[in-house]
């Protein structure tokens, strides 16, 4: 996971978070903004290289299950909602965290950066409404996807909590926001963030609410054909011993 996934990308992710925090504090923001995009990039570019690694073991398990060089029961992967391990909080989870936040910073950054060029109010408002669908059929891809494994449920959350802060923040404008853009646009903003943070947060739930009662059904119909199976072995084993007395 180190080595194929991270490897030296951090060290460009690292590089650009903190040409990003210089130039931002200096009012640099053209600079500052290509820092974000590439500091986005990186991580984004990170998490789909953690998530082919992963594909990738799963893969060799089921190799293995299939050549009987191991037992399905000592592998966890044919669960849909495993329970995360300590690997995954270590060197997995902080990188959604980050990407997530980034991710949500972006479109904030080009609002920062066309306030600063002195555009239109009508581009950056275009410029938000049409970045958070977009973020938001990511993160819904992330949740329904079927792929082998569960989904990503932390990049989903952190974009939705994004959402949510800009929505709380539009309750209360500033007085730069409300000299800058009328109250439709700034009722626009809200309730566009607003619904896409509970429309992520209802997803994640129940998404997971299912995957999780799917593998307890799993479990149940595995262990019910286990009996049968052994019921089967058994009567085998008392006509044996009949026919051989």
């Amino acid at each position: 996971m180190v080595q194929k996934s991270i490897g030296c990308v951090y060290f460009l992710a690292s590089s650009a978070q903190v040409a990003w925090t210089i130039t931002f504090g200096y009012e640099l923001m053209i600079v500052a903004f290509v820092s974000m995009l590439v500091l986005c990039s990186t991580l984004l570019f990170i998490l789909y290289r953690q998530w082919a690694v992963v594909i990738e073991e799963m893969k060799k398990v089921n190799t293995a299950i299939r050549l009987g060089d191991i037992d399905e029961s000592e592998a966890d992967y044919s669960l849909t909602a495993p329970p995360p391990k300590p690997s995954y909080w270590l060197l997995r989870f902080p990188f959604a965290v980050h990407a997530g936040w980034i991710s949500i910073c972006t479109p904030l950054m080009i609002s920062v950066l066309l306030v600063s060029l002195n555009g239109d109010e009508s581009i950056e408002l275009w410029a938000a409404v049409i970045c958070l669908p977009l973020l938001f059929g990511v993160c819904m891809g992330l949740l329904l996807r079927e792929e082998a494994g569960a989904p990503s449920y932390v990049y989903p959350l952190t974009v939705a909590y994004g959402c949510l802060g800009i929505c709380w923040e539009l309750y209360a404008p500033s007085q730069v926001i409300l000299a800058r853009h009328d109250e439709s646009s700034i009722s626009l903003m809200k309730n566009l963030s607003g619904f896409c943070g509970i429309c992520l947060i209802v997803v994640v739930v129940t998404r997971f609410c299912a995957l999780l009662m799917r593998d307890q059904c799993m479990k149940l119909k595995k262990k019910d054909d286990d009996n049968i199976v052994q019921e089967t072995m058994d009567e085998d084993e008392i006509e044996a011993y009949y026919v051989a007395a």
